[in-house]
């Protein structure tokens, strides 16, 4: 995944946190909020309650590889944020692949 299409800087997450919509499963939450650029940005945001920080770096790069995945799939100039939640960290590839496909179809972000 690019450098500029992740995001970085807390005013990011806060302008998408303050203004986007969300959509709920059992262990992930997005939060999605149009950029108005011609690429998608992603953020992830694992708090401490999931685990410890071997098992939070992990699971961060599962939703990474699930996202860029599914990429080519979704329409562009959406900031996206995904957040895990408590008893993500047992999570296979393969459930996090069907959360997050599940959610952004919720969210008519794919196509």
């Amino acid at each position: 995944m690019k450098r500029e299409e992740r995001l970085r800087k807390n005013y990011h997450f806060k302008r998408v946190y303050q203004g986007g919509k969300s959509r709920v499963s059992n262990y992930t939450v997005i939060i999605f909020r149009p950029n108005f650029l011609e690429y998608n940005r992603l953020g992830v945001s694992i708090s401490k309650k999931v685990g410890k920080s071997v098992a939070r770096h992990h699971l961060k790069r599962l939703y990474c590889e699930a996202f860029y995945r599914l990429k080519d799939n979704l329409k562009t100039g959406y900031d996206i944020i995904i957040v895990a939640r408590k008893g993500a960290a047992m999570l296979k590839f393969a459930d996090v692949l069907q959360e997050l496909s599940g959610l952004l179809k919720k969210g008519k972000l794919y196509l």
